[in-house]
């Protein structure tokens, strides 16, 4: 009985490390907040896994916040991280997102943020940095954006960056966005040395899915 109750809290542990050891589950982020506006955002999703051998699903990394829109071409944003909390995690990550480029139905973004996470009972912080770049393009002009994403995870005490790309599709309705991509994280690690079961493509890395929702307060569209 000790040793099957020891597994099962191992495999929590194993879980939680390989899903920051992956990314943070952030949707891409397409333009800034308009100027003078905030964004309410709630983000959902992350690389699939077999959990156990009736269990594949992607991940619940769950991510709220908000962005500020502090310019006419960047933002200002923070969120908390939900999903860490139940590992006894505590996560937080500010940032900021601009428009590098655009023209009158293309962009391209540049976001750049700081987490930080630590371990509720020890402490034990951990800092990593994320640089993303995203080319869209409004496939029907005030409604529907398709995009494409590549992003750099590093953490500060060491190691390489972990890269990833994504493509998706971006509904805006109003006020509201609603927004759902496909990602291949980490495609330069060989799945069998990481401790989790991804689901991976051709052995690398793992993909997953990010579903992501957010409400404009104030501003332009």
């Amino acid at each position: 009985m000790i040793a099957r109750g020891g597994r099962r809290r191992r495999r929590p542990c194993a879980l939680a490390l390989g899903l920051f050891a992956l990314g943070c589950g952030h949707g891409t982020a397409l333009r800034p907040a308009p100027r003078g506006a905030v964004r309410a955002e709630v983000e959902m999703g992350g690389p699939i896994a077999r959990v156990s051998s009736s269990l594949t699903t992607p991940l619940p990394l769950v991510t709220a916040g908000a962005s500020y829109g502090a310019g006419d071409t960047f933002d200002a944003s923070a969120h908390v991280h939900l999903t860490a909390l139940a590992f006894g995690v505590a996560g937080l990550d500010v940032g900021s997102t601009r428009t590098l480029a655009s023209g009158s139905r293309w962009a391209l973004a540049g976001t750049g943020r700081l987490y930080g996470f630590a371990d509720v009972r020890r402490g034990q912080p951990r800092l990593y940095l994320e640089a993303q770049a995203a080319p869209s393009f409004e496939a029907v002009p005030g409604w529907l954006t398709v995009f494409a994403s590549g992003t750099a995870l590093v953490q500060l005490a060491g190691g390489l960056p972990i890269p990833a790309l994504g493509a998706g599709a971006q509904l805006q309705l109003g006020p509201w966005s609603l927004q759902g991509e496909w990602r291949w994280y980490g495609m330069i690690t060989p799945t069998q040395s990481v401790v989790v079961d991804w689901y991976s493509v051709g052995g690398q890395g793992a993909w997953g899915v990010l579903f992501s929702s957010s409400y404009r307060f104030g501003g332009t569209p």
